[in-house]
């Protein structure tokens, strides 16, 4: 047989093949890639582009992380320095504390120091007036009483008015109503106005019949008279002679009807042959007070006030007690 002439060209296909083969049964399977070199080269590319495509995304995103950082940075450095600004503040203002509060001890220590300065020295005071004044009225009490005989009774009411002018000008404050001098004060004005001082009638100032041993008007016989008999028809008011308290008001024997006054202090005085009375037993009464009527009650022959002052309970002269007005 005569050979063809000429050649038959057979290119080479270059496949790729993918052969899978089961461990045990099943077919062989086989896959296979025409021009692999291009779809490696295609798939190479692709790859590229994705790889690049990432690089740039994360270096995008790490150029955004640096710019954030340095952001962030500057951002605690303003607040690390606002806050030492705010340290600085509340040290200095600390400092002005701690030195406001040391010219505020020393302040309050020497206001402290004063004031107890100016307590002493007015306690020093007040006892010092109060002295003086609790010795000389030891002597007027005495006097008053009739125990002392140094001086009369009028000249001890004398020294006790003018120790209540001293003690009011001893006063370190008016409005002061608490302090013992003003206490004092307050003492001696009531003992002065617990004394029977004040002449009981108006207007009349003679003396019928004095104090003292007398023939008696309707008796006809010598005996002791206890008090003064004053009056006068025109006047009948009868008044208290001190600040006190009744204790008996009532109608009895010679005296007809008659009122008891306790001053305190051991006085008491009593007003016989009333006409009538104002007040009752337990009545508080004030120095100058209407308290009754002149009258002829009794044993009496006229219209008259019998008036008597005791200390202790014992009749005393009242004409070196009354003060005529």
């Amino acid at each position: 047989m005569k050979k063809l002439t000429g050649k038959i060209s057979r290119k080479r296909r270059n496949d790729l093949s993918f052969m899978f083969v089961p461990h045990r049964k099943g077919n062989i399977k086989t896959f296979r890639i025409a021009n692999y070199r291009t779809t490696l080269l295609a798939v190479t590319a692709i790859l590229l582009v994705a790889l690049l495509a990432i690089t740039g995304y994360t270096l995008s995103l790490a150029r955004e992380n640096n710019l954030l950082k340095a952001q962030h940075d500057l951002e605690i450095q303003a607040l690390l320095e606002e806050k030492a600004k705010l340290e600085d503040y509340i040290a200095s203002q600390t400092n002005e504390l701690i030195e406001n509060a040391s010219l505020i001890s020393a302040a309050a220590t020497t206001k402290t120091i004063s004031e107890k300065s100016v307590e002493q020295y007015k306690a020093e005071y007040e006892e010092m007036v109060l002295t003086y004044v609790d010795n000389n009225m030891s002597t007027i009490k005495s006097v008053s009483r009739g125990s002392s005989k140094e001086k009369s009774f009028k000249e001890a009411l004398s020294d006790l008015r003018s120790l209540i002018n001293l003690v009011q000008s001893a006063k370190l404050s008016e409005d002061t109503t608490n302090d013992k001098i003003s206490k004092k004060e307050s003492e001696l004005t009531s003992y002065l106005d617990s004394l029977p001082t004040y002449w009981p009638v108006d207007n009349a100032t003679t003396i019928h019949s004095a104090f003292g041993r007398r023939l008696h008007p309707v008796y006809k016989r010598y005996s002791h008279h206890d008090g003064i008999d004053i009056g006068n028809k025109r006047y009948t008011n009868i008044y208290a002679a001190g600040d006190g308290k009744v204790v008996e008001a009532t109608r009895v024997g010679g005296y007809g009807n008659y009122i008891m006054i306790d001053h305190g202090n051991g006085f008491c005085t009593v007003y016989a042959h009333l006409s009538s009375y104002d007040v009752k037993v337990g009545d508080w009464v004030k120095k100058g007070q209407k308290i009754a009527k002149m009258g002829n009650t009794g044993t009496s022959t006229s219209t008259h006030l019998h008036f008597e002052i005791r200390i202790n309970n014992v009749p005393i002269n009242p004409v070196l007690y009354l003060e005529k007005r």
